[in-house]
């Protein structure tokens, strides 16, 4: 397992500038690191050849901007946590990165790490004992990864896209919730959405056609990874579906083949629901028409996305 990077890919890092109570312990422990070794605050200019790719930040584990400024904190478990539970997350916490492909968690290895997606899409595979690769589910930014309270990882998880993941050491963890009782009345409410989800997604596989399979999984794909399209300069609010993995891990996951699968998404082409803009991206055109093609009402749609809102 090897970490890329790990501050890339993050918003805003060039204007950015240390919350005021952390300056002076940074500067101390000579903690943030811009230039090679150099404290460097946000209003201090450098030429460009002295400016380096901000892949090379080096930010020291209790540094306390990631959670105030972390992308998701609003919509994962961290929503629940006071002030205090927060300063401590940002302690236990770092944000690593791994390319496509590479396996964060392998099944059946220690479950050693813990935490919630950043960016980026994770999927859980299964493996048989007869060597067959199936996909059981996919994380997207806000979604908790790993397994807490128990000592070995029934899945792998694997990047299937490039992913930023806040990781926190899954005893220290353990140990955290049992300080912080609301964070962890968070995580088994967002257990529970997964688990309503799980059964709603087990309904339907099992009693709709191939098309309404495939059109639920792109309106999950549309709430859970949803995108603008650029044109001219501009943004719209048009949305971009983007297939996180290949059409033949689809295809399995849906219970169905690439073949199908393919003349099914050019049917919702023709029926002008979905643009294609490359090989991997659609733009959608139609969200009624494909809310249609689902039969499903869009209560149990959002259902089925387990993100379950909550009333704070």
């Amino acid at each position: 397992m090897t970490a890329i990077n790990p501050r890339a890919g993050l918003p805003n890092w060039k204007n950015f500038a240390p919350n005021p109570s952390c300056t002076k312990r940074m500067q101390a422990n000579h903690e943030f690191d811009i230039l090679g070794g150099e404290w460097c605050p946000a209003s201090k200019q450098h030429s460009g050849s002295r400016r380096r790719n901000m892949n090379h930040i080096v930010f020291s584990p209790t540094s306390c901007w990631k959670c105030e400024d972390c992308a998701v904190s609003n919509r994962s478990i961290c929503r629940a946590a006071s002030q205090e539970a927060m300063q401590e997350l940002g302690r236990l916490s770092h944000l690593r990165e791994f390319r496509k492909g590479q396996v964060i968690v392998a099944q059946g290895d220690d479950a050693t790490i813990v935490g919630n997606v950043v960016t980026g899409v994770v999927k859980l595979t299964k493996m048989s004992v007869s060597g067959q690769q199936q996909i059981v589910g996919l994380l997207f930014p806000s979604d908790f990864f790993g397994r807490a309270f128990s000592d070995n990882s029934r899945f792998s998880y694997e990047a299937a896209t490039d992913v930023s993941l806040c990781c926190i050491d899954r005893q220290a963890f353990e140990s955290f919730l049992l300080r912080f009782p609301e964070v962890k009345h968070e995580l088994l409410l967002t257990v529970l959405d997964e688990l309503d989800a799980t059964r709603e997604w087990a309904a339907m596989t099992s009693a709709h056609t191939t098309m309404e399979r495939i059109a639920v999984f792109l309106f999950i794909l549309s709430k859970r990874s949803a995108g603008s399209y650029c044109e001219n300069g501009t943004k719209s609010e048009r949305t971009v579906i983007a297939l996180p993995v290949g059409r033949r891990d689809i295809a399995a996951y849906l219970g169905t083949t690439p073949e199908t699968l393919s003349r099914n998404i050019q049917t919702l082409v023709r029926k002008h629901v979905i643009r294609p803009l490359d090989a991997n991206s659609f733009e959608l055109l139609d969200s009624a028409g494909l809310v249609d093609h689902t039969s499903e009402s869009r209560d149990d749609l959002e259902a089925m996305l387990g993100v379950a809102p909550r009333i704070r």
